[in-house]
């Protein structure tokens, strides 16, 4: 198959360069490979490289910002997000393997694909246009058990669940101009009406994500389940953040991840939480009904344990560390 390659200058001729089915790529560590399967077929490849507007990591007044070619290795290791945002720079360490992680952007980790195998076997799924979710009723160990719609995907990206949890803003632009969209928003669960993963039109690109300033009193851990002990994708994680006043956890967020075809949001344990005295008996010994709402499926209803397991970990690491 014949293509041709664009190497744009700025953000503006990136955009310009997309049309026509073509497709940006900058680390290309899950693209590529999808290329040369045969899974991704494009003409005109828009690679990135070059936009330096799109690099590094800058500490501001209102935050940080970090360009969408920063690498998940820069993130895992710049001083200031490990200092105060210290559950995405463990998520992005947690993320694949160390060679991905120093290739692979935090704009293509967020915008990657879904990793259902029968999605990446070529079945005629709802994804690929056809009318059936095959994981829905088939081998369904890592499916969604809670958030779906009429596919049972799960978003494969850590650093996402982190950015949720730190209330991160995505800046987006294209052929419109430029728009914001929370980390909360990005994502969304697939059904027959609009089978896309997240909200991005076919012409926007992702320029950067803002987070936020927190106040000094806050704590944070990311806290990741898996087959293997490295190089795959969460069973289930947990993105955890609080701040502690007056020796009480406040302003709580629990984000959870390899349970949902997003980021996913659990309220009713935020509530639980919050007020609770910060200390090993009160935090850890509560019940919190982590995935109360969950609807498993015939292989995967262990992953209401395992969230459990996980946010269990991630309050015990932080009490660890006081």
């Amino acid at each position: 198959m014949s293509f041709d390659i664009a190497f744009p200058q700025t953000i503006d001729e990136a955009v310009s360069a997309n049309e026509n089915g073509a497709r940006w790529f900058a680390g290309g560590t899950d693209l590529i490979p999808e290329f040369k399967s045969g899974f991704v077929r494009a003409t005109r490849w828009v690679n990135l490289k070059r936009v330096h507007e799109l690099r590094g990591i800058r500490v501001t007044n209102e935050g940080v910002h970090i360009g969408a070619l920063a690498t998940l290795a820069e993130i895992a290791e710049n001083e200031t997000i490990r200092k105060n945002y210290r559950a995405l720079a463990q998520a992005c360490s947690l993320s694949a393997s160390p060679q991905i992680r120093n290739v692979g952007t935090i704009g293509g980790n967020l915008n990657q694909d879904s990793r259902c195998a029968y999605y990446r076997s070529g079945f005629p799924c709802l994804l690929r246009g056809g009318e059936k979710c095959f994981m829905r009723d088939g081998e369904n160990r890592e499916a969604a058990v809670i958030g779906y719609r009429d596919c049972v995907h799960v978003h494969p990206s850590d650093p996402a669940n982190a950015l949720v949890a730190f209330d991160a803003r995505i800046v987006v632009r294209g052929r419109e101009g430029e728009r914001e969209i929370s980390a909360q928003e990005l994502f969304r669960a697939p059904d027959t009406k609009d089978t896309r993963i997240n909200v991005l039109n076919a012409d926007e690109m992702i320029t950067e994500i803002v987070l936020p300033r927190v106040p000094e009193n806050t704590r944070s851990a990311y806290v990741k389940a898996m087959d293997r002990a490295a190089w795959t994708f969460a069973l289930a994680s947990v993105a955890l953040k609080f701040e502690i006043q007056n020796s009480k956890l406040e302003n709580v967020c629990v984000v959870l991840g390899g349970v949902a075809p997003i980021p996913y949001r659990e309220f009713r344990v935020e509530k639980a939480l919050s007020g609770v005295e910060w200390n090993e008996e009160s935090v850890t010994q509560g019940d919190y009904a982590v995935l109360g709402d969950a609807q498993p499926l015939a292989h995967n209803r262990y992953k209401i344990r395992l969230a459990r397991g996980v946010l269990k970990r991630a309050l015990r690491e932080l009490l660890a560390n006081e």
